[in-house]
C-alpha cells in the first residue's frame, strides 16, 4: 500500500515535471514580457533585480510577468517555513532574484530540489502532527494540510507560468511549416518540428518534413514523439510511415512515461494497438 509521504511526493513531482516541461526554452524576452501597464515583475536596481510588491495586496491584484511568478514560486518552495513548520531545520540560504531567464530555471531546479528533499524527509509524525506556534494561525493545522498548500502552490503558479507563455506566444502566432516545407526553416533551427506538426494534426506536413530531413523521434515540448500522438489519435496511416522512417515505438513520453503502443491503448486507438501487437508478434516470430 503506497503511504501517504509517498503519494504527496508523486503529486509534487508530477506537477514538477509538467511545470519544467512548460517553461523548456524560456527566453529573456518572454521572461520579462508585460503585456499590460502596471504588472509585476522583477527590476534591476543597484542592488541587483528585485520583485515588485506590497505589504498591503493590492485588490485587484496586478497581472504579474513570468519573471515575477517565477520568482515568487522559487521563494515559496524554499522557504525557511517549508522546514521549520514541519520541525525541522532550515540550512539553505535564499538567492538573489533571477536576472535572465536561465538563471530563472537554474533557480527554479535548485528551490524545487530543496522543497522535494524537505518533503522526502518528513516522517509520518510530522505530517500527523499539529504544527504549533511557529505557522502562527495555521498552527492547529497538520503537517499534511500544509504540504498540500505547498503543492496546490506549485501546481497553481505552474499554471500561471503555462499561461502566460501561452499568450506571449499567441500574440507573436507564426506558422513555421510554410518556411520548413520552402527550405528556410532547417532541422538544426527546429528539430522538433515534425512532433509539433503532429501535435497540431498536420498529418501532410509530418510527411513533408520527414522528406526534408526533420527527425521522427524528436519531441514537442510536452515530451511526445510524432508516433506516441500519431497512435494516440488513430492515424494509423501516418504511424505506419512514421515507423517506415524509423520511428522508435519503445520511447516513452516524458510526461506519462508510456511508450506509443501504451499511448494506442489508453486513448483506445483498437485499430492501432491490434497493428502494433500483430507487428510485435510478426517481428518476434510467435
Amino acid at each position: 500500500m503506497t503511504t501517504l509521504s509517498q503519494n504527496l511526493l508523486d503529486l509534487s513531482d508530477f506537477a514538477w515535471q509538467r511545470l519544467r516541461q512548460r517553461v523548456e526554452g524560456l527566453t529573456d524576452d518572454e521572461y520579462f514580457w508585460e503585456p499590460f501597464d502596471g504588472c509585476w515583475s522583477v527590476r534591476k536596481t543597484a542592488e541587483g533585480y528585485v520583485a515588485d510588491g506590497s505589504r498591503l495586496p493590492p485588490a485587484p491584484a496586478p497581472f504579474t510577468t513570468v519573471a515575477w511568478r517565477i520568482t515568487h514560486l522559487v521563494d515559496i518552495l524554499q522557504a525557511e517555513r517549508t522546514a521549520t513548520w514541519f520541525g525541522h531545520t532550515a540550512t539553505e540560504e535564499p538567492p538573489p532574484v533571477p536576472g535572465s531567464a536561465s538563471e530563472a530555471l537554474a533557480a527554479l531546479d535548485r528551490a524545487y530540489e530543496i522543497w522535494r528533499g524537505r518533503l522526502a524527509a518528513l516522517s509520518q509524525d510530522d505530517l500527523d502532527r499539529a504544527m504549533g506556534p511557529i505557522a502562527g494561525p495555521y498552527g492547529d493545522n497538520d503537517g499534511t494540510s500544509f504540504a498540500l498548500h505547498i503543492i496546490d502552490e506549485l501546481i497553481h503558479h505552474g499554471a500561471e507560468v503555462g499561461t502566460v507563455r501561452d499568450f506571449y506566444r499567441g500574440v507573436r502566432a507564426e506558422d513555421p511549416f510554410p518556411a520548413a516545407l520552402a527550405g528556410d526553416l532547417t532541422p538544426a533551427d527546429r528539430p522538433a518540428l515534425l512532433a509539433e506538426a503532429a501535435a497540431a494534426q498536420r498529418w501532410d506536413v509530418v510527411r513533408h518534413l520527414a522528406d526534408r530531413g526533420f527527425g521522427v523521434n524528436e519531441r514537442t515540448s510536452g515530451g511526445m514523439t510524432a508516433a506516441h500522438l500519431a497512435a494516440g489519435t488513430g492515424e494509423l496511416d501516418t504511424l505506419r510511415f512514421l515507423i517506415d522512417r524509423g520511428a522508435d515505438l519503445s520511447l516513452k513520453d516524458t510526461q506519462y512515461d508510456v511508450d506509443v503502443p501504451g499511448w494506442a491503448e489508453f486513448f483506445e486507438q483498437q485499430e492501432v494497438a491490434d497493428y502494433l501487437t500483430a507487428r510485435t508478434r510478426a517481428g518476434s516470430g510467435a
